[in-house]
């Protein structure tokens, strides 16, 4: 029988507050980082090349421009592998992006979770690497960064309480904003039924809704 093709799983995430950066001899890095996740914040591994980090440094701002210095100082020298990179704890902050869309999705390789452990040598990533440890829960949240791009805010003309009760007004206006992530998507590249699948709009009902939300708000 064969393999089912695997199709990677897009989630948009908005706020990204990376901890630490981890760089072996690949051309890929990883990043510690808290973002918000099912409407939570929650501690993630976010993998991506050198190429999708300096977008992320760039997006950043000035804090970005400085980390990125204090890389370029790290890796023109000799260095061991893997090196952790403190951000938080050099600089006394998390290096934050936010105004962004930020679509990731998780690797093939990644399992569920790690919740059969039977053997000492068997510790979870975040031991292996010295990551932060977090014993209420044994789920690892593991993503690779698949696209980065300014996020586009829908912003429409208010409405006075008279014509739309305020609590429907609230609701519609998400419902709409989520139609526009839909079309952000569709401009950056994604196809169809990723770009439904980037602002959460599967479902064909729930797509119609905040199809007419938006044609409400325009």
């Amino acid at each position: 029988m064969d393999t089912p093709e695997y199709s990677p799983r897009y989630i948009q995430l908005n706020e990204l507050y990376i901890d630490t950066v981890v760089i072996d001899d690949t051309e890929f890095i990883t990043l510690w980082c808290f973002s918000i996740v099912d409407d939570e914040y929650k501690f993630i591994y976010l993998g991506c090349d050198f190429t999708q980090f300096n977008q992320v440094l760039i997006g950043a701002g000035e804090k970005g421009k400085e980390i990125a210095l204090h890389m370029a100082d790290i890796l023109n020298k000799p260095y061991d592998v893997p090196t952790l990179i403190p951000v938080k704890e050099r600089f006394d902050e998390y290096l934050e992006l936010s105004g962004f869309d930020i679509i990731v999705y998780e690797p093939l390789a990644v399992e569920d979770d790690f919740e059969e452990i039977e053997d000492d040598d068997d510790l979870p990533l975040e031991h292996l690497l010295g990551g932060p440890s977090n014993n209420n829960s044994t789920k690892y949240l593991i993503y690779q960064l698949d696209k980065l791009y300014p996020s586009k805010v829908f912003e429409p003309e208010r409405r006075s309480p008279e014509s739309l009760a305020e609590t429907f007004e609230d609701d519609t206006l998400e419902l709409a904003q989520l139609y526009y992530d839909y079309l952000n998507a569709m401009e950056n590249g994604y196809n169809e039924a990723e770009a439904r699948q980037v602002a959460g709009l599967e479902k064909e009902l729930f797509f119609r809704m905040a199809q007419k939300a938006a044609d409400l708000w325009h």
